[in-house]
């Protein structure tokens, strides 16, 4: 299942996700690659997913980025399976699995890149799985592999592992006390980075930030996973003790009431505005002081309203997305 749409029990901690970054030995990185050397790197790489003999070849579908249609694209970025970047072109494609937890870009920044992408806090299990799915790839092709720098990237900051690890936090209380910007500082001093919702560069939607490792030379996957672990865990006390702090301030529970009365009745409601309404509410019920039963997880409504996940190939103005946005909305809050 989905990411979002997993029964998960910390408030907190809403997803992790693991991408590897990997490249052919025969070919040049793909900002230097012609048109006939991207149809041999796509050819060989879905030859190895695909035809690999492996429970997993059934499970993937593949899906070309010059087929698609810009919603269509955009749908697949909102789900987080593959980058702003990637959806934004017509290059490459991606390997998308059944249940959505596993995708493989190729050419993208990198020939491919292996995403697995779970719901809840499961660094280990994510990465045991990429592992496993990059091994079998590897058994079909040759990596771009050097004994001193290990995996071969077009970005220098991915070279060494090629491993980026993630969690997803819902952080709305730490972003409330004004105190998020001393976790960014500190974890920077750690070798991680802290990013908004989409990534580098993106806005914390929704009180919803990204921790990941900035250090891929010299340190080894499992090294990687656990100062994560470890982080992401002192992150989850300070959130968890701004909480406790929120309780005290009257004016925060009227406020929390508020965002849900608004999700509940209102007819026109933005992207924006339905993600900072959503966080509220979730912050409410986690901490007991709006008493709702989900119709189905809040945190999936963060996706399902974004703007082209929502139209689903429909052709919608902006008003009437709104309208539709508001509809889903009150019929699931």
């Amino acid at each position: 299942m989905i990411w979002y749409k997993e029964q998960n029990d910390n408030d907190i901690i809403v997803s992790t996700r693991v991408r590897l970054a990997r490249n052919l030995d025969k070919y040049p990185f793909p900002n230097r690659l012609s048109e006939e050397g991207c149809q041999k790197v796509l050819d060989e790489v879905k030859n190895a997913v695909l035809n690999s003999g492996s429970t997993l070849a059934n499970s993937f579908t593949f899906k070309a980025m010059k087929e698609l249609t810009p919603d269509e694209k955009q749908a697949l970025s909102e789900k987080h399976l593959i980058s702003i970047e990637m959806a934004k072109g017509d290059r490459g494609g991606a390997l998308i699995s059944e249940d959505e937890n596993m995708s493989i870009m190729m050419l993208e920044e990198d020939h491919l890149r292996l995403q697995i992408i779970l719901g809840g806090f499961r660094l280990k299990e994510a990465w045991e799985l990429a592992d496993k799915v990059d091994n079998v790839i590897e058994e079909s092709v040759n990596y771009a592999f050097s004994e001193e720098f290990g995996y071969l990237t077009a970005c220098p900051t991915n070279t060494g592992t090629g491993m980026r690890a993630s969690v997803m936090m819902h952080l709305p209380a730490l972003t409330m006390t004004n105190n998020m910007n001393k976790i960014i500082s500190s974890a920077s001093t750690l070798g991680l980075t802290v990013r908004g919702l989409y990534g580098e560069g993106s806005k914390a939607y929704g009180n919803l930030y990204q921790v990941s490792n900035q250090v891929t030379l010299g340190i080894s996957e499992e090294e990687i996973i656990e100062s994560l672990e470890n982080i992401v865990g002192q992150i989850e006390k300070h959130e968890k003790d701004a909480r406790e702090k929120l309780k005290e301030n009257e004016e925060f529970a009227d406020k929390l009431w508020r965002a849900y009365g608004t999700l509940k009745f209102a007819r026109i409601v933005s992207s924006s505005e339905a993600k900072a309404l959503i966080s509220q509410v979730i912050l409410g019920k986690n901490m007991g002081i709006i008493d709702i039963e989900e119709k189905l997880p809040l945190i999936s409504l963060m996706v399902e309203t974004e703007p082209a996940t929502l139209m689903n190939g429909e052709k919608l103005t902006p008003t009437e997305r709104d309208k539709k946005r508001g509809e889903l909305l009150r019929e699931n809050v």
